[in-house]
């Protein structure tokens, strides 16, 4: 018996327990509403330096997409991610959508706290914010692109 024998279509393992999944987008919704007081009340903060008020709102965007990939990995909603349905989501052990999950949080968890030092770095060197601004929307592309290649 190989292991194709011992795991259905989606290749969870038989006699794997399977978590019940509930369908919900009220954290979505919830995190998508903080992101946008957070991103735009910046700008009532009263920063007179646009240099760093930018730093600051670029750091809260990408930290808040961290926030959002571990709220995906603690509550198992990969169905949240483009790509994957809810059923095939709600097919696999809570197990299998951890560990995918887990693999997005990691990335763009690093990502967040390496983009935090390197702004800092750069406020301190006093260095055109233009250069952290192009930094982060290309390492953010790049790390958007390689989850492609996550598998389920």
């Amino acid at each position: 018996m190989d292991f194709v024998d011992k795991c259905d279509a989606f290749g969870v393992k038989m006699g794997e327990k399977l978590m019940e999944l509930k369908k919900s987008y009220k954290g979505f919704v919830v995190w998508m509403i903080c992101f946008l007081v957070c991103c735009f009340g910046g700008a009532f903060l009263g920063i007179e330096n646009a240099e760093l008020a930018t730093r600051i709102t670029m750091n809260v965007m990408t930290l808040s997409i961290a926030i959002l990939t571990y709220m995906i990995y603690r509550n198992g909603y990969i169905y949240w991610y483009t790509g994957i349905t809810y059923e095939e989501a709600a097919a696999v052990s809570e197990e299998r959508r951890k560990k995918y999950a887990w693999k997005s949080f990691k990335l763009f968890g690093i990502f967040a706290l390496v983009y935090l030092v390197i702004t800092i770095i750069l406020h301190m060197c006093h260095v055109h914010f233009w250069v952290d601004l192009v930094f982060g929307t290309l390492a953010l592309i790049v790390v958007a692109v390689r989850t492609i290649w996550f598998k389920l």
